[in-house]
């Protein structure tokens, strides 16, 4: 099967891929319905498939997991296991170079969004601050961190090497870590706000678990 049998959507006339001035959607296809996350993006003349995430499927087991460890007495290995992921993330990794968010996001080309971030992160950090005690937030915690890294790493990371222009950055960051982390705490019954799974993001940069290049 071709490209062309695969996105017939986006093909123009003659077989060519449309432009912006043919009336064409630089971004397309990234859409919530069903609790169901996903979509593509074409960025000219490549089309990167993002992936889909049943979100519901994702609520029920963070759910799960919230239940069984608000039953797990505070010396258990499990409970104490949790606790150390979760400490391992909100700390600057040691063996990296601390740098400043500043600089990251000018490395990234996405100086534009410094104070958006700076702003997003300290939320962030507070809630985290104020909720890790709380045995049900410390799995929501641990759960948000671990996802945005690996998501970030295998999604947004290889985006930013082949050098995706900033509008395709920003929709694959809020299509793949964003709206479908912030939707599945809510369905398990959390609250985060999708500003804080995004300031989660800016703040794990600041502890130099997420780099930009």
């Amino acid at each position: 099967m071709s490209d062309n049998d695969n996105y017939p959507a986006l093909i123009g006339n003659a077989g060519a891929y449309p432009s912006i001035g043919d009336g064409a959607k630089v971004i397309s296809g990234n859409e919530i319905s069903n609790n169901e996350i996903g979509g593509s993006l074409l960025l000219q003349p490549t089309i990167v498939n993002l992936p889909s995430y049943d979100i519901g499927c994702g609520a029920e087991a963070l759910k799960n997991l919230i239940t069984h460890h608000e039953q797990l007495k505070e010396d258990s290995p499990q409970y104490l296991f949790v606790l150390e992921e979760l400490q391992s993330k909100i700390r600057n990794v040691e063996s990296r170079e601390v740098v400043g968010l500043e600089a990251k996001l000018i490395t990234a080309n996405r100086l534009i969004y410094l104070d958006q971030a700076r702003m997003s992160s300290q939320k962030a950090s507070k809630m985290i601050l104020r909720f890790q005690h709380v045995k049900s937030y410390q799995i929501i915690f641990t759960h948000i961190l671990s996802l945005i890294l690996t998501r970030f790493n295998s999604q947004i990371l290889p985006m930013l090497r082949d050098g995706s222009d900033d509008i395709a950055i920003s929709s694959a960051i809020n299509s793949t870590i964003v709206e479908p982390l912030y939707q599945e705490v809510t369905l398990a019954g959390g609250f985060v706000t999708s500003e804080l799974v995004e300031g989660m993001l800016y703040f794990l940069t600041e502890k130099c678990h997420v780099e930009w290049k």
